[in-house]
C-alpha cells in the first residue's frame, strides 16, 4: 500500500494454576504517511470540566462449566466485524465464539460454545482464531498435568459436536503460554517444564494431515519463556497466578519470533530462519537504568513480562508484573517505559495495541483502561543469546467430539466512573468496572478484568474484555465492551458514527470531555468530513516540512464504490498561504483548493476507480511544517445478519 499504515491484531490471553517519520519533504516526492513513540515520568490528574464516565455494555452467557473467563481475541485482520472469540479458564473450560449485530444494544448477541479436553482447575488456556476462522486453537493443561495445543474444528459438526483434536506434548509440568499464530496456521508456544529455566524452549506446531503434526524446537536455556513464576512473587495476592507468558510473530516476517523471558527480565527476538537461530534480547532492567540516567525518580523498577504482542506496524509491546507498558522497537533498540496509575496495585493480564492507543487490564484494580503513549524512548543495546534447534518430531494427536451449545443473550448497557491520568509518558483513559449501575440502576459487579482486545469494527478506544470474577451474579461467563472516549486528534482513526453503540440515545454520559462541534461520535475523526450516512477511511500524517513555492504528494485510492475522495492539509502556521491539488493516475488535475491561510481541502465526488494523488503546495517563501489528512468516503457497511 504505498507505505501506508496496514493493520493487523494479534493474539490472546488466559490464566491460572498452581502457582505472564518524521518524513522529510522534498519536491513533488511520493511520501508515506508514518508515526513515532513515547515513555515515563511522574504523575498528575487532567482536571475535566464534569465528572470522567465510560460506557460499557456487558452480556452474561450461561457458564457451560466455569465460569472464569480469560483469554479473549478477535479475528487477525478484523474481516469478521464484530465477532469475538474466549476461552474460561478454570475446571472444564469451554471456548466460546460470540456475534453481534451491529448496533450492540439493539438486538441479541449469539453464542457459541464448544467443551474443550483440559480438566485441571486453574489451567491456563490461550486461544486464538486462525486466519480463515475455521480452526481456534487453545493452549490447555491435561488432568495429569501435560501441556497440550487443542484445535476445534468449527466447520466440521454434526449431532451437537465439533471435531476436536487434541496433541499433548511428552512434558510435564504447570507452565502456560500465549499462542501465537504464522500466515501458515503453525502455533508457536513457550515452555519452561518442571518450571526448570534451564529446560525453557520454544515450540512450533505444525499441524499436518488428519491428526498428525511435526513438533520443532528451539531450546532458550534460562529464560523462563512460557513460565511466570517469577511474578508470582511480585504480584503477590495476584488474581493473574500464574501470569501470561507471551509469544507473538512478526506481521511480515515470520521467522522472527518475540518473547517474555520472565527469568532474565527481558523481550527476546529468535530468528528461526537461519542457522544456527539468532537470538538476541533487550533487558527491562537495562531499561529501567536507561531511564533513571536520564531522569532519576522518574520510574519505578520495570520487570516481570507477561503478555506481549506485535502490533502491525512491528513494535513489541509488553505489560509488566511492575505495572509498566513497554514498546520496543527491534530495529532500532529503542525502548519506552509507561507507567500505570496506581502501578503496584495494577497486577495487568492483557494488552491490546490498536494504532495509536494501547489497551489494557489492570485487574486488582477493577479497571480497563487504554494508554495514548508519548514521551522519550531510550536506546537499549541488546545483548546476544544462544538457541539450538532440535530435529522435528512426528506427534499424532486424540481426535474427539466437542459438545457444541449455543444461545442467545441480550446486552446490559452501564455507565461506571472513568480515570484520566495525564502524565509525561502518556494519557491513561481507564474505566472503573466495579462502579456505577447499569440501566436498569443495579449496581456494577465486575470485577478482576483479565483479556481485552480491539473491537476493529468500531473506533480506536473500543475494546472487548472478560471479566474474572462476578460473583455477585454466579453461573454465568461475562464479557464485555468499553468505550473510552479519545481526547484530541489520532493519526489513524476508524470511522464510528455511533458513539452509544445503539444508533441513538443520549451523549451526555461522555459530555465530559468536551467532544461537542468536534467529534460527536468519539472515533477521533473531525465532524466536519464524517459522514453519519457513509463510512470514511482516514489516514493522518505525521508534520512535514515544505520548503517555500515547493510541494509534497501522497497516493490515494479510490474503489469502485468510493463515494468522494478528501484531501485535507492543516498549517502549524495559521497564517501560512498553503493549497491541496488532487490528480489522477494520468496526472490530471481533478480538483483543487483554493490558497488559504492555515487550511487547504479538495474532494472529488464519485471518483473513478484507481489511483490518485494528493498534493500539498506552499505558496509563500518561507518553509511550513503541515499535517495531511486523506479520506476515502465508502458507503455504509448495512450487513447485520443476526436476528434472534
Amino acid at each position: 500500500m504505498n507505505g501506508w499504515h496496514m493493520r493487523q491484531e494479534s493474539t490472546i490471553v488466559g490464566l491460572a494454576a498452581l502457582g505472564v517519520l518524521i518524513v522529510s519533504a522534498a519536491t513533488a516526492a511520493q511520501v508515506p504517511i508514518n508515526t513515532t513513540t513515547t515513555t515515563t515520568s511522574t504523575s498528575t490528574v487532567a482536571p475535566a470540566t464534569a465528572p470522567p464516565l465510560a460506557r460499557l455494555i456487558e452480556w452474561d452467557l450461561p457458564a457451560q462449566a466455569d465460569s472464569a473467563p480469560g483469554a479473549v481475541v478477535v479475528d487477525t485482520h478484523g474481516d469478521d466485524k464484530n465477532r469475538l472469540f474466549f476461552v474460561t479458564r478454570g475446571v472444564n473450560p469451554t471456548l466460546y465464539r460470540m456475534e453481534f449485530p451491529k448496533s450492540l444494544t439493539k438486538g441479541s448477541a449469539r453464542w457459541t460454545s464448544w467443551a474443550l479436553n483440559a480438566i485441571l482447575a486453574g489451567g491456563l488456556k490461550k486461544v486464538r482464531a486462525s486466519h480463515d476462522r475455521r480452526f481456534l486453537f487453545v493452549r490447555t493443561i491435561t488432568s495429569d498435568f501435560g501441556e497440550a495445543i487443542e484445535r476445534v474444528d468449527t466447520q466440521k459438526c454434526g449431532s451437537g459436536s465439533c471435531e476436536r483434536t487434541v496433541w499433548t506434548d511428552e512434558n510435564v509440568g504447570l507452565d502456560v503460554s500465549d499462542v501465537a499464530l504464522d500466515d501458515y496456521n503453525n502455533v508457536f508456544t513457550a515452555h519452561t517444564p518442571f518450571q526448570d529455566p534451564t529446560l525453557s524452549y520454544i515450540q512450533r506446531l505444525t499441524p499436518g494431515s488428519g491428526s498428525s503434526a511435526t513438533i520443532t524446537r528451539w531450546n532458550v536455556s534460562g529464560s523462563g519463556a512460557g513460565w511466570c513464576g517469577y511474578n508470582d512473587t511480585i504480584a503477590g495476592d495476584s488474581v493473574n497466578v500464574p501470569c501470561v507468558a507471551g509469544i507473538s510473530i512478526h506481521p511480515s516476517k515470520n521467522n522472527l519470533v518475540y518473547y517474555s523471558e520472565p527469568s532474565l527480565n527481558a523481550i527476546a527476538e529468535l530468528n528461526i530462519g537461519v542457522n544456527p537461530p539468532a537470538l538476541r534480547r533487550w533487558s527491562l532492567t537495562d531499561l529501567t537504568a536507561a531511564i533513571l540516567a536520564a531522569c532519576p525518580g522518574c520510574t519505578t523498577p520495570v520487570f516481570g513480562p507477561r503478555q506481549l504482542i506485535v502490533d502491525g506496524k512491528a513494535k513489541v509491546w509488553v505489560v509488566t508484573g511492575s505495572g509498566h507498558l513497554v514498546s520496543l522497537n527491534a530495529s532500532t533498540s529503542q525502548m519506552t517505559s509507561h507507567e500505570m496509575p496506581l502501578n503496584p496495585n495494577a497486577d495487568p493480564f492483557g494488552l491490546a495495541p490498536d494504532d495509536d492507543v494501547v489497551g489494557y487490564t489492570s485487574s486488582k484494580n477493577n479497571r480497563v483502561g487504554m494508554l495514548l503513549p508519548k514521551g522519550k524512548s531510550y536506546y537499549v543495546a541488546s545483548q546476544p543469546g544462544s538457541a539450538t534447534k532440535s530435529d522435528p518430531i512426528t506427534l499424532t494427536g486424540t481426535v474427539e467430539g466437542s459438545i457444541c451449545s449455543s444461545g442467545w443473550v441480550g446486552p446490559i448497557g452501564k455507565t461506571v466512573d472513568a480515570i484520566i491520568t495525564s502524565k509525561a509518558d502518556g494519557t491513561f483513559i481507564e474505566a472503573q468496572i466495579d462502579t456505577g449501575t447499569d440501566d436498569n440502576g443495579k449496581p456494577s459487579d465486575s470485577k478482576n478484568p483479565l483479556g481485552i482486545t480491539p473491537v476493529k469494527a468500531k473506533a480506536q478506544g473500543t475494546f472487548f474484555y472478560t471479566v474474572g470474577n462476578n460473583l455477585a451474579t454466579p453461573g454465568v461467563d461475562r464479557v464485555g465492551f468499553a468505550r473510552l472516549p479519545i481526547r484530541g486528534k489520532i493519526k489513524y482513526p476508524r470511522d464510528d458514527d455511533d458513539a452509544n453503540d445503539g444508533w441513538q440515545g443520549n451523549h451526555k454520559w461522555h459530555d465530559w470531555h468536551g467532544h461537542d462541534g468536534y467529534d460527536d461520535d468519539d472515533d477521533g475523526f473531525e465532524d466536519a468530513q464524517d459522514s453519519p450516512t457513509a463510512h470514511e477511511d482516514v489516514q493522518r500524517g505525521d508534520s512535514t516540512p515544505i520548503g517555500g513555492g515547493q510541494s509534497v504528494s501522497y497516493p490515494m485510492t479510490a474503489s469502485a464504490t468510493t463515494l468522494a475522495l478528501i484531501a485535507k492539509a492543516e498549517a502549524e502556521d495559521p497564517l501560512a498561504q498553503i493549497g491541496i491539488d488532487i490528480l489522477d493516475a494520468r496526472g490530471l488535475l481533478v480538483a483543487t483548493s483554493a490558497p488559504t491561510p492555515g487550511m487547504a481541502l479538495a474532494q472529488v465526488l464519485l471518483p473513478a476507480a484507481g489511483s490518485y494523488t494528493a498534493r500539498v503546495r506552499n505558496y509563500g517563501f518561507l518553509p511550513v511544517n503541515q499535517v495531511p489528512t486523506l479520506i476515502v468516503r465508502e458507503p455504509p457497511d448495512l450487513f447485520d445478519p443476526l436476528v434472534p
